[in-house]
Formats: structure tokens, sequence, C-alpha cells
């Protein structure tokens, strides 16, 4: 795709189909001589909100009466003068207006090419470009706040920094290399430790709230685990609010993992239904204890259920299914429907589908750990919103290790220097400095075609 291209373009940035409203954006250098051609008045202020009729244009008739917000290059989106068309939301309608502005040269917009044009016009990086994408299929409200500060560039300014600081120290030494003859020193290998252990500790920040984030937004897999009716399955209704899960005083009831999602404070979370662990001859129920082992593998939380012990029960579990040794674990006692079956151990939750006991501590109980989480990585505004980003910045941080490393064995100034501007064109390459065409088309492509 010609990103690079100067013509006026056009999209739909809203969906198709039926509605009150639908929004067409375009952007180009020429997109004044555009709208005098289309447009029966052909003045507009910049940003206010104004009616204007859309003519066609070998009748002269009037297609649709609309609102139009005109920004003025280049205090616009994408540094180019832009306009939304605010008309009404019928296919028909935004159809005709469309192939009105072909008349005059204009095309449709590629996939991301908004952005791709505030990319190139120094409006917005790299990185906010991608936040803008991601947007679109948050799931997690804490990823929301962190798309958002990358967006408003708060992450872009402590990336830019940090790259500062590298060619500070790169400057430095260098420096250092030019006047060495003078037999003086101004930098030490201490010096220089001080500061790499300062970049290394505020890149390891970066990367684990990132990467926290990264799995929040993924979700949380919880695996319900226990004995043959011990309430999995009636608990696992329970919080999908519908009868997915067959509940029956039989035995073995459950033979596969059942899975549902759902979102708990903006938590997507997973939930899985598994077949009652125990050993049995029987080859179908068998294989739903596999697959229970399987689930419990993959899983983030594991949720012990027993009418007694869960306790007891986990124990007696460890023995035969490694897996479980490492799992964060919530104990539940089922079936506490009143005094006399409960359990006072501090550690275990009294749970009674039927009279609603224990349901907001069971919850509660998720939440604290995933946002235990949160708190083992530090809180943040500054994090980076894809793999492209983290896996760069994840280089930087080897980098820097090994140049700690090397400062411990007397590593040559000009061999610092030299992977000093490597650091450097890493951090230019996450922001979009140093990026090749051919990533970042890769990277756009894969935007809504009016964003």
């Amino acid at each position: 795709m010609d990103y690079n291209n100067k013509d006026v373009i056009i999209a739909r940035a809203t969906p198709v189909g039926k509605s009150a409203l639908a929004i067409i954006r375009l952007s180009g250098l020429s997109l004044k001589n555009v709208l005098a051609k289309v447009f029966i008045k052909k003045t507009f202020q910049p940003n206010m909100v104004q009616l204007r009729k859309i003519k066609e244009i070998k009748s002269k008739t009037t297609i649709d009466s609309c609102m139009v917000v005109f920004y003025k290059a280049p205090k616009s989106f994408t540094g180019e003068d832009m306009l939304e068309i605010f008309c009404h939301g019928n296919d028909r309608i935004v159809n005709k207006i469309i192939s009105e502005f072909f008349h005059c040269n204009v095309r449709i917009a590629y996939p991301g090419e908004f952005s791709y044009r505030a990319f190139k016009n120094g409006k917005i990086d790299l990185m906010q470009a991608e936040s803008i994408a991601e947007k679109i299929n948050q799931n997690s409200e804490q990823y929301g706040v962190a798309l958002q500060n990358i967006e408003d560039g708060n992450t872009s300014k402590k990336i830019t920094a940090l790259r500062e600081s590298v060619l500070n120290i790169q400057s430095v030494i260098e420096h250092e290399l030019d006047f060495n003859e003078e037999e003086v020193t101004h930098i030490t290998y201490k010096n220089i430790a001080d500061k790499f252990k300062k970049i290394i500790k505020e890149i390891k920040i970066i990367l684990h709230v990132s990467l926290y984030l990264q799995k929040i937004e993924g979700g949380y897999n919880v695996v319900f685990i226990g004995v043959p009716n011990a309430g999995k399955s009636t608990l696992f209704n329970k919080l999908i609010g519908t009868d997915k899960a067959i509940v029956t005083n039989i035995k073995g009831t459950t033979r596969d993992a059942l899975e549902a999602n759902i979102n708990i404070k903006g938590v997507p979370i997973t939930l899985y239904d598994t077949a009652g662990y125990r050993n049995t001859k029987n080859k179908i129920e068998s294989l739903g204890v596999l697959k229970t082992k399987s689930v419990a593998k993959n899983s983030d939380i594991i949720i012990m259920i027993d009418e007694k012990d869960p306790v007891k029960v986990h124990r007696a579990l460890l023995r035969e299914v490694d897996i479980l040794k490492n799992k964060k674990t919530i104990f539940v006692k089922s079936k506490s429907d009143n005094e006399k079956q409960k359990n006072n151990k501090g550690n275990i939750i009294n749970l009674s589908c039927k009279n609603d006991i224990g349901i907001n501590a069971l919850l509660t109980k998720l939440l604290t750990i995933i946002s235990q989480d949160y708190e083992k990585v530090g809180a943040s505004n500054v994090a980076l919103c894809n793999m492209r980003q983290i896996s760069l910045l994840e280089e930087i941080s080897l980098l820097f290790n090994e140049m700690l490393s090397a400062l411990n064995k007397s590593v040559e100034m000009d061999i610092l220097a030299s992977q000093l501007k490597s650091a450097s064109d890493l951090f230019d390459e996450l922001l979009g400095k140093l990026t090749p065409s051919d990533v970042l088309n890769n990277i756009f492509k894969g935007f809504c075609v009016g964003k």
C-alpha cells in the first residue's frame, strides 16, 4: 500500500448499517478544492459545527443536509486539511455521498491511512498510533487507561527521556575518546555503571507493567477443581448467570471442560468447569480427568471446591497432580447452607449458591489475587501496548545488562560507545524514528479503514 500518496482520501468512520448518524472522514492537502465542488455553500469556518448541504455534482440536487466540522492544517489529527461529515445513517445516503467525492479524484483511504498521515506529519509518534488501533479491541479497563496514557504521550515522554539519557552517556564517552591524549578523565566506569543501573531499573518497571497489562487484557483463566459432586458446576452456572453446565447428583456428570467468559469490574475472566477428579475405571470419565489436568496446567488461578475440606482435598491432589503445586489457589467449602456446615478456617470461603452465601467473598478474593500481580510490578502510568514495543524494550534491556557486565571487565570505551549507539537506534525504532517502511506498512494495515 502506498501510504506516501498525497491524494485526498475518504472513509466511513462508523459501522455499516442503519443508524441515526454516520460519520465520513476526509483528509488531504488539496481538500478545499474538492469541497467547493460537492457542497452548495463553499466556505468553512475551522473547528466549528456547521450545517451544510451536499449536492449531486451533475444534477445539482441535494443528497443530504449534514453537520460538518472543518479542521485546517496543521491543527488537525492528520496535520492536513480535514473534514468530518455527520450525515443520516442510511447506507444508501452514505454511499451516495462517498461516490460524489470519487468524481473529484478522491480515493478510499487504506487501512490506518489517517493515522499514518498523522504519524508522518509529526502529529503523533508510532507508539501513539498503535495505541489508537489497540483501543478498538480493548477488553479490560486497566488496559484502556494505559492506552489513553500512551495516546496522550505520557509513555513517549518517558521513552524519549530514557533515549536522551543514553545519548548523554554516549556523548560523554565519545568526548573522552576524542580528548584521551590529554589524559583527563571526566567519567569513570562506576559513574557509567550507576547510570546504566538507573536505566535498567526504569526499563524493568515499564516492562513489568506492560506484561501485566497484556496478561490482564488477554484475561485470566480460572479453573474449578474438586472431587465429583463438589458443587463445581453449580458455582460455574451461578457465576455466568445461566445453566450452561448440567447439574445432577450422579457422580461424573461433567465429562468435558466447559468454558465461559465473564467480566468482573473490568477484568476479563475465562471460567472452566471441569470433570470431578477421582480414580476411575470408566474410560470416558478418565478422559475427563485428563482434560481437567490439561486445563489446570494453563490456568492462572485454581478454585479448589469441596463440601467438607477443600484444603485436605488439595493436599491429596498435590501428590498426584504436580501442576497444581505452584498455582494460586482459592479454597471454597461448598454447600455451606447453615452454620453447622461452615468451616471457620480463615483461608476457606464458605459458599452456598442456593442462599447466595460467599459469592461476593469469592469474587473479591479473585480480584485481590489479580491486583496483587499489579502491586508486584508497581503502579505506573507508563506502559507499552503491544508485543512489538515490548520486544524492542526487552532487547534494549538485554543490551544494557550486557554492557553493565562488560563494565566489570573494563571494556574499551569505543566498544561501549558503539553499543550505546545500538541502544539509541532501538529507542528510535520504538518511537518510529528509524522503523523500516515495510514494518510501518505491516503495522498500519491492521488498522480500521476510517482510522
